[in-house]
């Protein structure tokens, strides 16, 4: 992934969060209210409550009986409502034994087109999470956007909807694609906030740590890590609480932050000290701190960890909680026996993991086998293998690994430059010509890292222009949809509300409906500043000439426009040329102390040149643009980059032209 790619990721999430600081209130407003639980018989109650199945071994049993009489009974709704309970508690814990995997799809095929769609969101949602156990992410997404295509009809459906977006996003993230991850969680904090419910708003801000991480952000990955947590504790989730740590030490480690090490120790005395009994935190507490332990070359205690986990993990029999617990292990021996070298597992899962775009995995398998090629002081090996990491990391957004390239390659050419002078020993002649092949391809690695900088810098500038000019257009498009919707509401309810009011009252007088007269004249003038009446069905140009009509009749002030436009551009980009006229012509009003002014729109074959100019006192346009009053003038600069133009002002005491010029789209 190229540096314009992470350039254009962090625009997205500008955009996104400004756009939905904007919206917030509009859109994000909670729909669905948490009903009340309906009262359920004892053992679908029992059923209900997760901590049976954490503690008795017969919940699966008892499931399994109930199930099949509600079957029986063609009771199919109650069917599904206990495999819904079973689904979530077997995929939270990585449980996808068969018996179980064989109900789950003889209810998919045989019984679940006799329940509404929305109240089986949960089969696709279980095969989904046991895709990506297996790591199979394609198979997984396709699950999980079948969820996403339903709309919600209550609290719950909601819920699975925004939960399906949160998983979604997360696989996106893995994969490498940040652009769509970020859209999905976008969707699911809208969702989420729909319920209100502050733990789904915690998984977000949880993913939105990863994206950040993935595209080198450390204090926005830090910051949304940290809230994910603040969040989990207010709703007193100490699972999740444990969960979004876990996940914050993830991003020390990734970003190789120091700070990684002591909130592993915190963490894991911690877990230790409350006696918690949760076997996937304890794997995946357990295996950071084994992982410490190896660092700090405390053998010892990091096998007794492993031996710890052997049992849970077996029991478990998760591929991906299996797979990290491999990867610790082979750390241990690495660390233990530099000449390690049984890796066929390790290997042996790589091009199965490629292949699924399961690359955050894949970069820890590489670093587990460039971990042993350094112990054994192989640098040509692990440079090796931190080219193919950093082909993986790029993929996923990482920006970390060319500091880390970098120290291997200097390792690696102090090596190589050691077996130089020894053969210098032995032959001038081959001395002299070792110097000059290393000068020579010195100098080349030079000359192309200055030519692929300056290359990226180009890049950079052009993306940055176009993310800025995607910026302003998508903001204008929003605050002009919002004031047609305000005006809309003025025009639509509050002016017939007021004709109403005039119209009851008994006794009217004179007064009375002039000044009922006049609010309604006000409404209707607000209403068509905020936007222009029936716009989009007379156009661009009969707009302008209602507008210099109601200049000229307010204002006492003679305006002309001559406009030579046949409606090529989109509708939305006409309404910016509206808006760019109508804020010159105010400024004219208020500022120019002119008598007249003409606006006029040029077509020709390759562009639109439209041209405001007044006979006013004029003013020092540079001055005024660095000033803090000169919104006007931005505003109208503003509008013309994001439609594609180019706005040229210039003044004098003679009176002042705006001319803008916008090329066609070819």
């Amino acid at each position: 992934m190229s540096k314009t790619n992470y350039l254009f990721h962090a625009f997205l999430i500008a955009i996104f969060l400004l756009v939905f600081s904007c919206q917030k209130n509009e859109t994000n407003e909670v729909l669905f209210q948490k009903e009340e639980p309906v009262k359920e018989d004892a053992t679908k109650a029992w059923l209900h409550k997760v901590e049976h199945y954490k503690k008795d071994k017969n919940y699966l049993s008892v499931f399994h009986n109930y199930y099949n009489d509600k079957i029986k009974e063609k009771k199919y709704l109650e069917a599904a409502e206990v495999l819904d309970f079973a689904c979530v508690y077997l995929a939270d814990s990585y449980d996808f034994n068969d018996q179980f995997m064989t109900k789950v799809k003889e209810f998919d095929t045989r019984y679940r087109h006799k329940v509404p769609e929305l109240k089986t969101t949960f089969v696709d949602a279980y095969l989904a999470n046991y895709y990506f156990d297996k790591y199979n992410l394609k198979k997984a997404c396709e699950y999980f956007k079948k969820i996403t295509t339903l709309e919600p009809d209550d609290y719950n459906s909601c819920y699975n909807i925004a939960r399906a977006y949160y998983d979604l996003s997360y696989i996106y993230y893995i994969m490498g694609k940040q652009n769509l991850s970020l859209l999905a969680n976008q969707k699911s904090f809208e969702y989420f906030s729909k319920i209100d419910n502050p733990k789904g708003l915690a998984f977000v801000y949880s993913n939105y740590a990863n994206i950040y991480t993935a595209i080198g952000d450390k204090k926005r990955a830090i910051q949304n890590a940290d809230k994910a947590i603040q969040a989990y504790k207010k709703i007193d989730n100490t699972y999740n609480v444990y969960i979004g740590l876990i996940n914050k030490i993830s991003i020390y480690e990734y970003l190789k932050d120091k700070r990684e090490r002591p909130l592993i120790d915190s963490v894991y005395q911690a877990f230790i000290s409350s006696n918690d009994e949760s076997k996937i935190l304890k794997i995946k507490i357990f295996d950071f701190k084994a992982e410490n332990l190896i660092h700090e070359n405390r053998l010892l205690e990091a096998k007794k960890i492993l031996n710890d986990l052997k049992p849970v993990v077996e029991e478990i029999d998760s591929d991906d909680l299996t797979q990290e617990y491999k990867l610790t292990s082979a750390l241990y021996e690495i660390k233990k026996n530099p000449n390690y070298s049984n890796f066929a597992d390790i290997k042996k899962t790589l091009p199965t993991l490629i292949s699924n775009q399961q690359y955050e995995k894949v970069n820890m398998l590489y670093g587990v086998l460039q971990n042993s090629a350094i112990q054994n002081k192989d640098y040509k090996t692990a440079l090796a293998y931190e080219a193919q990491k950093k082909i993986i990391a790029d993929s996923i957004g990482s920006i970390i690994t060319r500091v880390k390239t970098v120290e291997l390659e200097k390792k690696y050419q102090t090596e190589k430059k050691a077996q130089e002078l020894k053969i210098k020993e032995q032959t001038i002649t081959n001395k002299n010509t070792t110097i000059a092949l290393l000068c020579a391809s010195l100098i080349g690695i030079l000359l192309i890292n200055f030519a692929f900088n300056l290359k990226q810098k180009q890049k950079k500038l052009k993306l940055e222009k176009e993310n800025t000019q995607l910026y302003t257009k998508q903001l204008l498009e929003k605050t002009e949809e919002e004031r047609k919707r305000i005006a809309s509401d003025l025009h639509d309810s509050v002016s017939h509300e007021l004709l109403s009011l005039k119209n009851s009252f008994e006794e009217k007088t004179e007064i009375t409906s002039q000044k009922i007269d006049a609010i309604i004249n006000d409404i209707r003038s607000i209403s068509r500043n905020l936007h222009p009446i029936m716009f989009d069905k007379i156009g661009l140009k009969e707009s302008i000439n209602q507008m210099t009509e109601r200049a000229e009749s307010v204002n006492n002030f003679m305006v002309t426009a001559e406009i030579d436009y046949h409606r090529v551009l989109s509708s939305s980009d006409e309404l910016q040329i509206y808006r760019i006229v109508q804020e010159a012509l105010s400024n004219i009003i208020k500022y120019a102390d002119a008598i007249a002014a003409k606006i006029s729109i040029t077509e020709n074959e390759n562009s639109i040149i439209i041209e405001i100019k007044d006979n006013g006192k004029g003013f020092n346009v540079e001055e005024t643009l660095n000033s803090k009053s000169s919104f006007g003038l931005h505003n109208i600069i503003e509008r013309s980059r994001a439609i594609g133009g180019q706005a040229n002002i210039t003044s004098n005491t003679n009176g002042t032209i705006i001319t803008i010029d916008i090329k066609k789209a070819q």
